[in-house]
């Protein structure tokens, strides 16, 4: 009995002690009202705004947030630490966070290790690049009844509280690369940038699917996108702006956009996405005529895409023999001819284009090349080194070895049998300068090739030999430029001489935007910039980048080498052009219409109101209208439809959609805001009629547009108290 009695102890004791460590590892100030010390100062349940205001100094950042009250950020010029106060209707502190500073917060302090599971309302953590130590946190001072009340204020003008959310998560993002040592050009996203990607979602779409099918994936990269149910935190600028966090962009990308968008309010399951956005998308560009020589070059194109899309039609079965690659003995396989003559029209879009030959295939230098694709993918999956000229491996037959040796004109890159075309062409490894996989595939002395591939080992083999015509070869082309040929990046761009001309040692380079008229200048005075490049190599090759350069479908590039020789010895400039076309979008669905919920719209002076567009059909491919105020003096349009009056008169609004334009008709009336009963003064009787009208739900148009006083759409006691004040206090 005397042994379980001090069993029993023992057992208390670990519990105390476990108890013990628990709070003070885990609830910093469970035993105070303490919320987080930053900077040495502490804020608690009951601090307010004022007192924060004096221990850091005024925030610099407020909106409005959908607890009820504001959120607040505070931050020190040099970007070394964030703080992040979220309130209520009253002022009380719902939700908090920080970055540096030495915080201590209620569950994690600086540098604590990460030890402990999430729960409910837990909050965001960001820890090291090994996922121990915490250095930003977001934590919550909410019941569950809160969290319900938030999304309840959140869904009923979601994009208000997003947009305001930008502004503090910019900042927290800047100082995070403050802290991991890096550049953030960026800025929040503008009300025109913003709003566009609101209506955007409206109408069933986002920025990706509309970069991805306008051409427009230079101008718009998405970085991010989680798919998130939102247990553990509320949108907050800690969680959002840790999401930049890794990712340099150039100051061409001036916006970081952090969206967020809820499917379902019920689950709030959602997206989280961030895109990296260069804003001259939205700008009105110059349409480009074509030269002669340029559309004679892009019916050729079109002919060798037609080609592609019949070949990929016709497309049943991808192999008519499996390979085998991953043990001996080795089998090479067979593609179906169909897929090899989708990948050889594929290839040929980008020769035409830039007005050479095209490649026909040959079954044989097929063979070759799907030998060669399974024998390197063997020896790496076995940790042998595998390349254009490997050691034979045991156990691999001299006449399958000797066969994948064939035709040795090659490029090795991975990807699939079609997407290693598009990596080889846009060389980011291997030879980034020299672009060698590049320029096999564009040299115009070849005539004949096969394609292969192994798991995500590409093969490509070339032969055939043919006298040269071609005076230069470029990438992105000197004729018309396929981007649906660029997934992630051109990398380096480059031009090749072949005749008549050579660069030097003091070749630099112009590139024009001549949509846009924006000029970039690569020079061997900037060329060491982080963001720009320019190497001569030999007498034919340059190879040059701005990261700064954005480009979209559509886009006709003027491209300059300064000082090359030509075939006389003379220094001189030599021009050329570059198309950029997406072929894909010759197959999108068109607009056909736009549908407004209100073409006539009656205001008052100060209201605004929304006017909903949808776009037809639903499938659509580019659903981006643009909205334009034709009178500015009297209203203005945000891009989600909002309109705003400004003074009285008559205005119209200009709906577009490609070829696609309708009007909304609008009138401004000149009415007191308050004076319901229309006697020059607002004063109790106006508050009455106020909740009278709420009581019964019943106002007119004009009633509401007068009486609306917070602009929410609805009638209700906190007009009535609002014309109330303005009465008493006169605001």
């Amino acid at each position: 009995m005397k042994i379980k009695v001090n069993i029993l102890k023992i057992l208390v004791l670990i519990v105390f002690v476990f108890f013990i460590g628990f709070v003070t590892n885990n609830v910093k100030a469970a035993e105070t009202n303490n919320l987080i010390q930053i900077n040495g100062n502490t804020i608690t349940k009951t601090t307010k705004i004022s007192q924060i205001n004096s221990m850091l100094g005024k925030y610099k950042i407020e909106t409005d947030s959908a607890f009820g009250g504001k959120m607040y950020s505070y931050y020190d010029d040099n970007y070394t630490w964030y703080l992040a106060v979220e309130t209520d209707a009253s002022g009380n502190i719902k939700g908090y966070g920080a970055i540096g500073g030495d915080f201590v917060a209620r569950r994690y302090a600086y540098d604590d290790v990460d030890d402990s599971s999430y729960w409910y309302l837990s909050g965001t953590v960001i820890k090291d690049w090994d996922y121990s130590k915490v250095y930003a946190i977001y934590e919550y001072n909410c019941t569950s009844s809160d969290a319900t009340n938030y999304w309840s204020e959140y869904q009923k003008d979601s994009s208000k509280y997003l947009y305001g959310l930008q502004q503090h998560s910019a900042v927290a993002s800047k100082v995070l690369a403050t802290r991991d040592g890096y550049e953030f050009p960026q800025t929040y996203s503008n009300e025109d940038v913003f709003y566009t990607g609101e209506q955007l979602k409206y109408n069933g779409s986002n920025y990706y699917e509309y970069a991805q099918n306008t051409g427009r994936t230079n101008a718009i990269r998405q970085i991010s996108m989680r798919t998130n149910t939102y247990y553990q935190d509320l949108p907050n600028p800690i969680n959002l702006g840790k999401m930049t966090e890794g990712y340099v962009f150039s100051s061409a990308y001036q916006y970081a956009l952090y969206d967020v968008e809820i499917t379902n309010y019920s689950s709030k399951n959602g997206y989280v996405r961030l895109f990296y956005i260069d804003p001259t998308f939205l700008a009105e560009r110059k349409t480009i005529d074509l030269t002669q020589d340029e559309k004679t070059k892009l019916e050729l194109v079109l002919e060798q895409y037609e080609l592609y899309k019949q070949h990929g039609e016709a497309i049943t079965d991808v192999y008519d023999e499996d390979p085998n690659y991953t043990s001996l003995p080795l089998v090479a396989g067979k593609y179906n001819e169909n897929v090899l003559l989708h990948v050889t029209d594929y290839i040929n879009m980008a020769r035409v284009g830039i007005g050479m030959g095209t490649l026909t295939l040959n079954e044989d230098i097929a063979d070759a090349a799907q030998h060669k694709a399974v024998l390197v993918r063997y020896m790496n999956s076995i940790g042998l080194t595998a390349g254009h000229f490997p050691t034979q491996p045991e156990g691999v037959s001299d006449e399958f070895y000797n066969k994948a040796q064939s035709f040795m004109n090659e490029n090795l890159y991975s990807g699939s049998i079609l997407t290693s075309i598009n990596n080889a062409l846009n060389d980011v490894y291997g030879d980034p300068i020299t672009c060698g996989h590049r320029y096999n595939l564009l040299y115009p002395g070849y005539t004949q090739w096969g394609a292969g591939c192994a798991g995500v080992q590409g093969a490509h083999k070339f032969s055939g030999s043919t006298t040269i015509n071609t005076e230069l070869v470029a990438w992105p082309s000197n004729g018309i430029f396929p981007l649906d040929m660029v997934y992630s990046g051109i990398g380096n761009w480059t031009a090749q001489f072949y005749k008549n001309y050579s660069v030097t040692s003091d070749t630099e380079v112009t590139v024009k935007c001549l949509n846009t008229d924006k000029t970039y200048e690569i020079t061997h005075e900037n060329k060491d910039e982080s963001d720009k490049n320019l190497v001569i190599t030999g007498n034919s090759l340059v190879t040059f980048r701005d990261d700064n350069i954005t480009y979209e479908d559509g886009d006709v590039f003027e491209i300059t080498l300064h000082n090359v020789k030509n075939s006389r010895n003379e220094s001189v400039d030599y021009t050329y052009r570059s198309v950029f076309t997406s072929l894909y979008q010759l197959d999108s669905v068109k607009a056909s219409d736009i549908t407004l919920s209100q073409t006539n719209v009656s205001m008052a002076v100060g209201q605004s109101k929304r006017v909903y567009a949808t776009i037809a059909p639903e499938d659509t491919s580019n659903k981006l209208m643009k909205f334009k105020s034709l009178n500015e003096d009297i209203v203005t349009v945000r891009q989600d439809g909002t309109i705003k009056a400004l003074s009285t008169g008559n205005a119209k609004i200009k709906v577009t959609c490609s070829d696609i334009e309708k009007i909304i008709n609008v009138t401004v009336n000149s009415v007191i805001k308050g004076d319901l009963n229309k006697d020059g003064i607002v004063n109790s009787a106006d508050a009455a009629k106020a909740l009278v009208l709420y009581k019964y739900n019943n106002p007119t148009d004009e009633e509401l547009a007068i009486g609306d006083m917070n602009d929410d759409g609805l009638m209700n006691s906190a007009d009535a108290a609002k014309i109330l004040n303005i009465y008493k206090y006169g605001y």
